[in-house]
This record gives C-alpha cells, sequence and structure tokens, in this order.
C-alpha cells in the first residue's frame, strides 16, 4: 500500500519514489483510470496505463514534484496519470477523425459524411460518437482478425505513413496493403450498418439531390 511506505522525501533525490511507482495499490488505481478512459477508443489501455507511469516518472525526475510525503506524492501520481492518459486519448480521437475522411471501396463517398447523411447527425456531439463507434469497430475487427493488420493500417492512415513503409512493416505487397484498407472500410461501413458501397453512393447522391430540392423550394418560397 501506498500509504504504508516508509520512504521519506528528499529533494534532489526523486529516485526514492520511484519505487511507489510500482506499488500495487499505485498501479491498480491507474489501471482503473486506463481501462476507464480508453473504453471505446482504439488504445489498450495497457499502452495508456504504461504511458502514464512513463510520465509520471519523467515529471518526478524533473523535479515536478516539490514538497509533501508519501501521501501527497500518491495523489500528484495519480493526477499526473490521469490527466497524461486523458490527453493521448484524445490526440487519438483528434487523428481518427481527420481518418474519416478516406472515400468507400468503390465510391468517391467519405465514410464521415456517409455516416453524417445517413444518421442525419451533423450536431458535432453525435459526429464524435459516430467516430467512436468507428474506432470500436475497428479495434474489434483486429482483435478478430489478427492477422489482416487492420489496427495498423488504420494508425498508417491517420499518421500519413505511406503504403511503402505500411507494406515493408507489414511483410506483405503494396497491392495487399491496398486491399486491406478496402477491407478494413468496408467492414466497417458494414458493422456500423451502413450497408455496401454501391447501395451507399446511390443513397448518398439521392440524399445530396434532395437537399439540392430542398434548398431551391426555399429560395423560391
Amino acid at each position: 500500500m501506498v500509504s504504508q511506505l516508509t520512504v521519506k522525501p528528499h529533494l534532489g533525490k526523486p529516485h526514492l519514489y520511484e519505487s511507489l511507482l510500482i506499488d500495487p495499490l499505485h498501479c491498480r488505481r491507474v489501471e482503473r483510470i486506463a481501462r476507464k478512459q480508453t473504453r471505446g477508443s482504439a488504445i489498450a489501455w495497457e499502452d495508456a496505463a504504461q504511458a502514464a507511469q512513463m510520465k509520471v516518472l519523467q515529471a518526478l525526475r524533473d523535479g515536478k514534484f516539490r514538497q509533501g510525503g508519501v501521501v501527497e506524492f500518491s495523489r500528484w501520481a495519480t493526477t499526473v496519470a490521469r490527466f497524461e492518459i486523458i490527453d493521448l486519448v484524445r490526440k487519438e480521437k483528434h487523428r481518427s477523425c481527420a481518418s474519416l475522411d478516406t472515400a468507400l471501396p468503390g465510391t468517391d463517398v467519405p465514410l464521415l459524411d456517409t455516416i453524417a447523411d445517413e444518421l442525419n447527425a451533423f450536431d458535432s456531439l453525435e459526429r464524435s460518437e459516430l467516430v467512436l463507434s468507428a474506432i470500436a469497430a475497428i479495434a474489434d475487427l483486429d482483435r478478430r482478425h489478427p492477422d489482416r493488420g487492420y489496427l495498423k493500417l488504420w494508425q498508417g492512415q491517420i499518421q500519413s505513413t505511406t503504403q511503402t513503409r505500411l507494406a515493408k512493416e507489414l511483410g506483405i505487397t503494396q497491392g495487399e496493403v491496398s486491399k486491406r484498407w478496402k477491407e478494413l472500410v468496408g467492414n466497417v461501413a458494414e458493422t456500423l450498418g451502413l450497408g455496401q458501397p454501391s447501395t451507399l453512393k446511390r443513397e448518398h447522391e439521392t440524399l445530396r439531390t434532395q437537399k439540392v430540392n430542398r434548398t431551391r423550394s426555399m429560395a423560391q418560397w
């Protein structure tokens, strides 16, 4: 237990507190935060927890914890870990939003535009929920088909990684990278109940026509 450890504070020697970072109570606390904050995201809670621990360790070595005893350090470390995890998830969601501009296979319709049109969800909150659903679908597909490298492809798209580099990292050809990306986008659309690409294209064009007609009617009125 963190409160039971007898390590005494000593400014200038942050390594004396490092043992507290592997205390079971502290680790469980960070794990709970990581599990909660990464739910519905493409980030594994284990990765988030590790990143948080490294952030706390670096902050400690940089002298960011300036005063207090074991209890104060425990609270400080938990706070630093929580904010690091929240920031990590926020950045991942921001990158994922940009990736949803990719067109569905066989169409020129961006996935996010199709989702928005299909559900008539233009409100920012609804868009965020749709993004989270798409990310969760990708994570689930990756777990069910680990040999396809779907999550790696998604992350590569977010980070603007070239197909050549992705092919090298996955040990496949560029053609296979393109094929798997189309599979991924198609599977996400199907998982979210958006139908097949050909149907989506027709529906998207129909919705666009309806919008134009409504705009003209309003103008005439």
